[in-house]
């Protein structure tokens, strides 16, 4: 058992080394240092999202009837390659390319790496921990998002190629980490029609009430923390904030979120589920001020929604895992994951017409409007049928308890 717990050090570092970016920062100079087009730039990030969109649910599938540790194991091969085009290259097409190889990557780690560490939990019988496990990988993630937006910066000032070199050695890691972990005892999927099986498990996610209204929240809150993060760049701008702060400012704000992440367990212990999902409903509240004051005390505010950001996956993650099945877990999670992206291509677009032709300050008041029109109906839905179904599951478990001490103070069970 503790070989087996070792996997959830394992995941974290796969995750970490997998979210270790040093080419985020310095990617549109690098794209503009080789010739390209604004339309060009857009085009490749765009065959990005297209690609994980498509891509999402058919990994998830993929990790459930092979097993997660070899999709990961895939998952760490793809990502060095894309990385290596990238650097190799220097056109449009082939940027293109590198940019689907990447989502591959990124495709078969999506979903796979929660599922792996839920049934991980499972078999050490601590699951009731997995917000706590989460948690950590999130927070983890969120560090080396932070930390590699600083140095890839600053190893940019040597050469735009070498925040690439450097990353390629760094996804290398990933391999040796995925061939060492110890795939979880669990019920297998076993395929006989992928394309009916894919539907049957997609049918089945919208299909049930719970989870739907689960995917559909976290879509929301996903999709829109993601626009966020693009937005508070032009926040930034609009207040006078030079460009070489932004690297530190988004460093400081993925350790908001880390830490949102990282506290997710301790905090639903306190404030409890249906107040926890309240406290989330302040990212709309924040979105609304955005538009309203321009001050750069609101930087407080944005970290305080980098903060519910990663305070809500964790907790999101943990009430899905709670309803999904052992054998479709990887291709559920990826159907909730497609859900989130979908809702992020849709808005995205929208949120940057606004900004055009009107101003980024109506764009966030209408967002925020929008989050909390559409959060307070799934929260108040959410909270109508979801958590009376635990109340009732507690108290069922409670009287268990109380029937098992009775039984064993009159000697009937050991």
């Amino acid at each position: 058992m503790k070989t087996l717990a070792a996997n959830f050090w394992k995941i974290y570092a796969y995750k970490f080394i997998s979210e270790f970016y040093f080419i985020v920062p310095i990617l549109i100079p690098y794209y503009k240092s080789n010739n390209l087009s604004s339309t060009q730039i857009f085009t490749i990030q765009a065959a990005y999202a297209l690609s994980i969109l498509i891509l999402e649910i058919p990994s998830g599938y993929l990790a459930d009837v092979i097993g997660r540790k070899k999709t990961l194991i895939l998952g760490a091969v793809f990502l060095p390659v894309g990385l290596a085009i990238y650097v190799f290259t220097g056109t449009f097409l082939t940027f293109v390319l590198a940019e689907f190889i990447i989502a591959v990557g990124n495709s078969m780690r999506s979903g796979c790496d929660s599922a792996f560490i839920y049934d991980t939990a499972v078999q050490l019988k601590s699951e009731s921990e997995y917000k706590k496990y989460e948690g950590k990988s999130a927070f983890y993630t969120r560090i080396g998002t932070a930390l590699s937006s600083i140095l890839g910066g600053l190893a940019a000032l040597l050469s735009l190629n070498l925040p690439f070199y450097i990353n390629i050695g760094t996804s290398l890691i990933m391999l040796p980490l995925a061939l060492s972990l110890i795939e979880p005892k669990r019920e297998t999927l076993k395929s006989m029609n992928p394309f009916k099986d894919i539907m049957r498990i997609f049918g089945f996610s919208f299909a049930n009430s719970r989870l739907r209204l689960l995917m559909l929240f976290s879509a929301l809150i996903m999709s829109t923390g993601v626009i966020g993060i693009w937005s508070y760049f032009l926040f930034y701008e609009s207040l006078g904030i030079g460009v070489g702060y932004f690297g530190i400012l988004f460093a400081v704000f993925q350790l908001a979120s880390a830490l949102g992440s990282r506290k997710t367990h301790s905090l639903e212990k306190i404030f409890g589920l249906k107040n926890s999902l309240l406290l989330v409903m302040l990212i709309g509240g924040v979105f609304l001020l955005l538009g309203k004051i321009q001050s750069p005390l609101m930087i407080v505010l944005i970290l305080l929604n980098a903060f519910l950001w990663g305070f809500s996956y964790p907790l999101f993650l943990d009430e899905m895992n709670r309803i999904i099945r052992s054998e479709t877990r990887a291709t559920v999670l990826s159907v909730a994951n497609m859900t989130v992206s979908l809702s992020y291509v849709i808005l995205a677009p929208l949120f940057g017409k606004l900004v055009d032709r009107h101003s980024l300050s109506k764009a966030y008041i209408i967002m925020g409007v929008y989050f909390l029109v559409y959060g307070s109906i799934a929260l108040i839905t959410f909270i109508r049928l979801f958590p009376s179904k635990r109340i009732q599951a507690q108290n069922r478990n409670e009287k268990k308890t109380i029937l098992k001490k009775s039984l064993m103070m009159k000697g009937f069970v050991e």
